[in-house]
């Protein structure tokens, strides 16, 4: 459960396993056997006393190491006698190589990649170089004993990782429970996702999406968690996944796509996120076989407003949908567009809705519902009024002799 620090004061040939500029020790013809490395030098390794397990685990970077995306190695062990040290991982291809144990590491994806093991945590004092393929591609996984694989922000700051073509600034491959936080991620390319996590388990956390040519943050396997982030400036979908996913409490926004999009079967939980301004939809159920009564689309406390398509959109007329205590405001403008949107109009069939505000103004030829009524479940639970409280039919707050004061047309609301 290593920690490992990553600054551009540092060097690409430190192992990281330091918060500091200069290696404890280091040295220039290294040898290997097995597992055994032994230094040149004679350096004292009093150092090391506590540090061959846990967070503070040291390691040695080997510079003619071939071993694939390592170059850094986690030490055991240690011999301040011989002068040896012994590492997790056997390095391949050394017969005499520079080292350095500690001392924080310029992010050089090749050779660290593969150092990384469950508990292990990577921590950026500031923005690393940009670079013209994937940023971070995840080789190796969590696990449920020793936990994820963290990779963040320093407290205080938000580095950016900016890949400056069409690759990816994270690609999760196949690996499970990685976690990212407290980052900016910037992909300047004219297609490719920002970040695809495809590895079970995976939680973006506090993460900005600034820019990028396809979806901000995509999932594909089971478990994800994407709270507190915010996506914006991207040429497609905010968030899109296709498995069971949670969307908690992020800020989506501006985007050319989708805010969020399922499309997918399994089940969709959607909670206290703001989406606006999208030129798509801001939710969007849109795969046509979703019809599982154990696969939810579970959408509470959300408000999505001023997209260009569908406030919220389900393609399936038979997905059983649970949707509360949400605002949809002025989305579908465009004429033949709607702010809420079901196919075939089977919404009160197989879902259920409550507590939610679904206004539009008329604007621009779209109109307000389309496969669902207002109250079709809980008698005077929804209004179609605007949720600002400016429109004249029934918003307007007014103070009349009675206290508190009450909102025209929401009897029993008050101020205080």
């Amino acid at each position: 459960m290593t920690t490992f620090f990553v600054d551009t004061g540092g060097s690409a040939n430190n192992p990281g396993t330091s918060d500091a500029n200069s290696p404890a020790a280091n040295g220039s013809a290294a040898t290997v056997s097995g597992s055994v490395v032994t230094l040149d030098g004679s350096p004292s390794l009093a150092f090391l006393s506590g540090r061959t397990s846990g967070a503070t685990q040291a390691a040695i970077y080997l510079n003619d190491a071939t071993n694939a995306n390592q170059k850094i190695f986690k030490i055991t062990a240690y011999d301040d006698t011989a002068k040896t040290v012994t590492v997790s991982v056997a390095p391949t291809g050394v017969t005499s190589s520079s080292w350095a144990i500690d001392g924080r590491h310029v992010f050089t994806s090749a050779n660290i990649e593969a150092t990384f093991t469950a508990g292990d945590q990577v921590v950026l004092n500031n923005t690393p170089a940009s670079k013209a393929v994937d940023f971070l591609t995840c080789r190796t996984p969590g696990d449920s004993a020793s936990g994820f694989i963290k990779f963040r922000g320093a407290s205080g700051s938000r580095p950016v990782l900016q890949v400056t073509n069409t690759n990816q600034c994270i690609e999760g491959g196949s690996q499970a429970l990685w976690w990212f936080e407290n980052l900016e991620l910037d992909q300047d390319g004219a297609s490719g996702n920002v970040a695809q996590a495809t590895g079970a388990g995976t939680v973006f956390y506090n993460v900005k999406v600034s820019d990028g040519g396809g979806a901000g943050i995509t999932a594909s396997t089971n478990g994800h968690r994407l709270i507190g982030n915010e996506v914006t400036g991207i040429l497609g979908d905010a968030i899109s996944f296709n498995t069971l996913t949670v969307c908690h409490g992020n800020n989506l926004h501006d985007v050319s796509g989708d805010g969020i999009e399922n499309n997918g079967t399994s089940a969709m939980f959607v909670s206290f996120n703001v989406i606006d301004t999208c030129a798509g939809r801001g939710i969007f159920a849109s795969s046509t076989s979703i019809t599982s009564p154990g696969n939810p689309l579970f959408l509470t406390n959300n408000t999505v407003y001023g997209c260009g398509d569908t406030g919220f959109e389900v393609a399936d007329a038979d997905a059983p949908v649970v949707l509360v205590n949400s605002i949809f405001s002025e989305n579908g403008n465009a004429a033949g567009e709607y702010n809420v949107e079901w196919t075939a109009g089977a919404a009160e069939n197989v879902s259920f809705h409550a507590w939610n505000n679904f206004y539009h103004s008329g604007g621009g030829g779209g109109a307000n519902l389309s496969g669902l009524t207002v109250n079709a479940h809980v008698a005077s639970s929804e209004f179609t009024t605007d949720p600002q409280f400016t429109d004249a039919a029934g918003g307007n707050f007014s103070i009349g002799s009675s206290s508190p004061a009450k909102a025209a047309g929401f009897p029993g609301a008050f101020l205080g």
